[in-house]
């Protein structure tokens, strides 16, 4: 049964719908859901592993066909609309629009879209956080089109296409994660990713008396990019560098911890301590699954201290804003662990917590951060996670192609 939060955003996109486009009513509405790294940051790049979760916060869609070969859509969010024909562009669009568009022009490319279709969009993950609302875009128009048309594609390739739609249109060079994530991930589990490989695992999360918090420091992210760049280059110097000693060498996923350590501070201490944070990190996520699998909360919330720290020390992507956060939730009897997500320099923590001590991690933070910053963060506690696809009717199911369910369930190892 879905939730009533849930519930209250179908409700919100039917009527809209009919306000908007009048009857009948849209065919099918599907979300996809943002998504939390628990940990393994800035190892995606250098073929490591990944271990993130999605969110109970989605981008939805409501949609019909149209008998014609135009596409008309209302975003709630922005109170925008854009119309184009399929095969062009729209004139003067939005931002939001690329990632549509983007997935509709592909998916016209590989003859999936019969004809336009209309519809009605709506998101509550949180904008500019770190917390993939641009993948939870377009993972949404790609399932949502899948059941209205019915054509059929496995996981993975709607993976790989969202993500060449965010290279090629919106011009941002990502990793497989997010898309990855917003697609495949499961309800209930967390998804262990090897970003070299694409092979995954959907790892049970029995929280119980637990749960995550994501806190976004709500601080500018002006140097991320810049610094994200910087950061990709080193990876790329200390890879040519132990690849003298190992030509099998190919990224620094490679670089055993026994090679790192017998050269020490080289080739400069600044690049070695970034190598060292990815080859410590990618053995973190592998420790960190087990963890989960066990249910060793406590373990698994210290190796989030360790990659924090690591982060912030070695790799050198934190800031005062996200320090500060996870130093004073660290204080609060009942947490196990905290730290940043995403590519840092602001954006967002995620911290394990106990559920009574949740008032009082809210308090402490919230008290912490306005007499330093002068401003509120945000708190997203993690009660649930939500899945891809398609919500109303409830019947609905989403069409996979005929080897996609056999390959999900092989390299999930389910």
């Amino acid at each position: 049964m879905p939730s009533a939060a849930t519930e209250s955003i179908v409700t919100r996109l039917l009527e809209a719908f009919a306000a908007h486009f009048g009857a009948p009513a849209p065919a099918v509405v599907a979300r996809a859901p943002g998504r939390v790294n628990l940990i393994g940051d800035h190892t995606d790049y250098n073929d490591g592993f990944v271990l993130p979760i999605t969110l109970d916060r989605a981008v939805y869609l409501a949609v019909r066909p149209r008998p014609d070969r135009e596409v008309r859509l209302l975003s709630l969010n922005f109170e925008e609309t854009i119309r184009f024909e399929i095969g062009t562009s729209p004139t003067e669009a939005p931002r939001w629009a690329a990632y549509v568009q983007g997935v509709v022009t592909e998916l016209h490319r590989h003859a999936l879209l019969p004809s336009g279709f209309e519809g009605v969009l709506y998101g509550d993950v949180p904008l500019g956080s770190g917390l993939s609302s641009s993948a939870a875009l377009e993972v949404a128009t790609l399932v949502t089109l899948q059941h209205l048309f019915g054509f059929a594609m496995s996981g993975e390739e709607a993976a790989r296409l969202c993500q060449y739609v965010e290279h090629t249109y919106a011009g941002v060079q990502c990793g497989i994660m997010d898309q990855f994530a917003a697609r495949l991930g499961r309800r209930g589990h967390a998804l262990f990713l090897d970003c070299r490989s694409l092979a995954y695992r959907h790892v049970p999360v029995h929280l119980k008396d637990w749960l995550f918090v994501i806190i976004d420091s709500r601080a500018p992210r002006e140097l991320a990019a810049s610094r994200y760049n910087e950061r990709r280059a080193e990876c790329e110097a200390g890879v040519a560098f132990f690849r003298r000693f190992d030509p099998e060498i190919r990224a620094l996923r490679d670089v055993s911890p026994e090679l790192l350590w017998a050269h020490p501070d080289q080739p400069t201490p600044t690049i070695w301590r970034r190598c060292r944070h990815v080859v410590e990190e990618n053995r973190r996520v592998q420790e960190a699954v087990v963890d989960l699998e066990q249910d060793r909360l406590e373990a698994f919330g210290q190796r989030m201290n360790a990659s924090h720290d690591s982060l912030r020390d070695l790799y050198e992507v934190s800031s005062p804003a996200l320090d500060l956060i996870v130093d004073t939730a660290r204080q609060v009897e009942g947490v196990l662990g905290a730290r940043l997500t995403g590519a840092g320099f602001g954006g967002c923590t995620v911290v394990l917590v106990h559920r009574d001590a949740l008032p009082e991690l809210e308090q402490r933070v919230a008290r912490a951060y306005e007499a330093t910053f002068g401003r509120q963060p945000a708190f997203y506690p993690l009660d649930h996670n939500v899945e891809a696809g398609p919500i109303w009717p409830e019947t609905a199911a989403l069409p996979v192609s005929s080897t996609s369910e056999g390959d999900e369930a092989g390299a999930s190892e389910e």
